[in-house]
Formats: C-alpha cells, sequence, structure tokens
C-alpha cells in the first residue's frame, strides 16, 4: 500500500484573475493515469494549491469521485469565515492548510493558532507550507495551538539538503512531538529528478521520527523546471535507503492513521 500525501487537483476550462501562476489543467483522474496506478500508489491526499485560495471546489470535486481502485483524503485552504466544514469533513477533509512563503508572497502563520482552533472540533490537523527561517516563530505558533492537534511540514520545510543546520533545525522543530514532515523531494533537491542529495536528510528523520514522517510527490509539479519530475525516482530513493519496516511506516501506517483513511 503506498499512499501519495501531496496532490494537487485542478479544475479544467476555468481563468483564474490575478493568479500567480497558471496550474495546468491536471486533475485526479490524470494523476491516476499518468503515475499513481503505475506506480502502485492507491491512495492520495489532494491538497488545495495557493492558486485557488480558500475556494476548495476542485478539491471536494475530486473526493466525490476517485477512480476506482484509489481512495482520497483532502486537505483546504479555509478562513474564519469559510463556512460547511462540518460537510467538507464528511466528504474526506482532515486538515487545514496555512501557506507562510516567501517566494508566493504569501504569510499567514499569525493565523494559525485562530484557525486550529477553529477546525479542531472536526478533528482536522494544520498544514503549514514554511521554511527554515521561520522555524521560531512556528514554536511559538504551536504552544497556541490546541493541546495535541497535529501540525504538519510540506516539502521537507523546504530545509537545504546540504546545511547541517536545517536538517538539525527540522529535527529539533519535531521535537516538540507535535509536528510530522511530508518527504517531498522536488522542492528541495538540487539534484533534479535523481534527489541522491536527500539521502542523509531522509534517513536521520525516518531513524529520529519515524512514526511522524510522510511521503509526498507534489504532482503535477506546478512552477517547476522541465523536465516533469517523474514518482518512480522518488520511491526509488526511499525503497532504497529504507528498511521494509520503515517503509510500511512512511508510505502506509503513518498516512492511515493521520488522514483517517
Amino acid at each position: 500500500m503506498i499512499c501519495d500525501c501531496h496532490i494537487h487537483s485542478f479544475a479544467k476550462g476555468i481563468t483564474r484573475e490575478g493568479a500567480s501562476y497558471a496550474p495546468p489543467e491536471q486533475d485526479l483522474a490524470d494523476y491516476w493515469a499518468d503515475e499513481a496506478q503505475a506506480n502502485g500508489i492507491t491512495r492520495a491526499v489532494i491538497v488545495q494549491a495557493s492558486v485557488d485560495g480558500t475556494d476548495n471546489s476542485a478539491v471536494l470535486q475530486a473526493l466525490t469521485a476517485p477512480p476506482k481502485g484509489m481512495e482520497t483524503r483532502g486537505v483546504a485552504m479555509i478562513s474564519d469565515k469559510t463556512e460547511g466544514l462540518a460537510e467538507m469533513t464528511a466528504a474526506g477533509v482532515r486538515a487545514a492548510r496555512i501557506q507562510d512563503s516567501a517566494k508566493l508572497g504569501i504569510s499567514q502563520l499569525g493565523q494559525l493558532p485562530a484557525l486550529a482552533a477553529r477546525v479542531a472540533e472536526f478533528d482536522w490537523h494544520m498544514e503549514l507550507n514554511t521554511a527554515p527561517s521561520r522555524f521560531d516563530l512556528v514554536t511559538d505558533a504551536l504552544r497556541a495551538m490546541p493541546e495535541g492537534q497535529p501540525l504538519v511540514l510540506d516539502h521537507m520545510g523546504h530545509i537545504d539538503p546540504q546545511s547541517p543546520k536545517d536538517l538539525d533545525a527540522l529535527l529539533a522543530l519535531m521535537e516538540t512531538g507535535r509536528v510530522w514532515v511530508k518527504l517531498a523531494p522536488t522542492r528541495v533537491s538540487a539534484l533534479a529528478h535523481r534527489y541522491d542529495d536527500l539521502e542523509t536528510p531522509i534517513t536521520r528523520l525516518m531513524a529520529a521520527f519515524p512514526e511522524r514522517c510522510l511521503w509526498g510527490s507534489d504532482w503535477p509539479h506546478v512552477m517547476t523546471p522541465p523536465p516533469v519530475p517523474r514518482i518512480a525516482p522518488m520511491l526509488d530513493l526511499c525503497q532504497r535507503v529504507l528498511t521494509p519496516a520503515q517503509q510500511g511506516l512512511l508510505f502506509d501506517t503513518n498516512p492511515a492513521q493521520l488522514y483517517r483513511f
């Protein structure tokens, strides 16, 4: 069983006025045909992309009609005014996502405690797109979140794999016992489509916190230079450097627990 904990699904045939980028018109059915089926991926977490803001309709649409043979869960982006959280939960949404990205020009970290409190009654966790320079602020925000509520960092926390300082900072943040991390390589590795520079971070993270690591592909790889990354080399890396028991946690047990498959 392999669960991809970070993909996006985009509505087709719509125009996004003022969007920071134009996403590819690729949805969950394309993911299944393009990558998932061939790589044995039968579970996926559909994450709301920043370009769609708090309009979660594409995520919800994908959750209602997954391809045969695939189970799905969702991660939404919400505001303090977003309605229908109970209905989203019933549809399969399990978390809310916060952006704290200099690249995107978005910093919502200050909203984290309030939004976390709002979704806690639905047993959602929080997901955060941030970077090591912000980890001290993340630690402060954690203290203001509801007790025990998990916080998942996207894209390996955007660490530099050649920086021991970055990796140590990520490990220290995970020492809080609240933080999970997605081992999603494409926005972190400097070795396009090989990912060998992630061997040390992945092995250290899985050795230290084997029950709080997840894997994600970031399909369909928006704002990523060509050629388009493929999933097989990502899986090959994990299968090469991790034990079978660690792979079972990363690909199956951990996501099943967090996203309640």
